[in-house]
């Protein structure tokens, strides 16, 4: 195994069950202490792990919001927990939704899946400003139908906060034939830099969202406005934007 591969996925192959866990047994604020089945691994590589996840933490709060810091980028939205399975899932206000299964939990311990990685992770103390939630903001969604949406919309403009007017432009070049393809029978089709994925998609609740899901993942878009040739989404509940054409520029 490369060392890029561990990073992000890291197999666990495990053969240890879990029974199914009590959501409140989640609740709390826990810190990243170890890579689980460590033994496999060599030294050069474990290091590795610690310096990109060792400042880790996930809160799984009562009120089923989370905040967590994962490679040096903070994140928050909500979560939920299917005990039959013994997976969470986490949806991120940014707009990403992944299912994570709980390899073990007790008082003290959770190992938790990221992708194909699994880590072992301890109870710590919660701050003041963990219990500070960021407010959304008010979303303005129309709705569309099938009609409308299943099309093949290339990418033009992708428009992240913060990001300067050279550094969009930039950003368009490279994303030039970059496309979404919703079918109408489900399936979902995308093309970016020349890697192709496919999944499926469905529409979130009053036809406002779009839901894509490829394997455990998800992503979702709120849906802006759309014409029968210009389609603007917005990625969650942020203020990006992504705005496509039929017509590749």
């Amino acid at each position: 195994m490369t060392r890029l591969r561990f990073l992000f996925l890291i197999p666990i192959g495990l053969s240890l069950s879990v029974e199914a866990q009590k959501t409140d047994s989640l609740v709390g604020k826990w810190k990243y202490v170890d890579v689980y089945n460590k033994h496999r691994y060599d030294t050069a590589t474990l290091r590795i792990a610690n310096e990109y996840f060792g400042n880790m933490t996930f809160y799984f709060k009562a009120n089923n919001h989370y905040k967590a810091f994962v490679m040096n980028n903070v994140d928050e939205g909500v979560w939920s927990l299917n005990e039959a399975t013994s997976k969470v899932r986490i949806t991120s206000y940014k707009g990403n939704s992944n299912e994570s299964q709980i390899v073990g939990l007790d008082s003290n311990k959770l190992i938790l899946t990221l992708g194909e990685g699994s880590f072992i992770m301890a109870r710590t103390n919660i701050t003041p400003s963990d219990n500070i939630e960021t407010p959304l903001p008010d979303i303005k969604a129309v709705a569309a139908t099938k009609t409308q949406i299943s099309k093949k919309w290339y990418l033009t403009r992708r428009e992240v906060p913060g990001r300067s007017e050279a550094q969009l432009k930039m950003a368009s070049k490279l994303i030039k034939g970059a496309y979404a393809y919703f079918k109408s029978n489900g399936v979902y089709e995308a093309q970016s830099l020349k890697v192709t994925e496919s999944g499926k998609w469905v529409f979130g609740p009053d036809n406002k969202s779009i839901i894509v899901t490829i394997e455990n993942q998800q992503r979702i878009w709120n849906i802006k406005s759309i014409t029968p040739t210009e389609l603007v989404l917005i990625s969650g509940y942020t203020e990006e934007l992504w705005k496509f054409s039929t017509k590749l520029l």
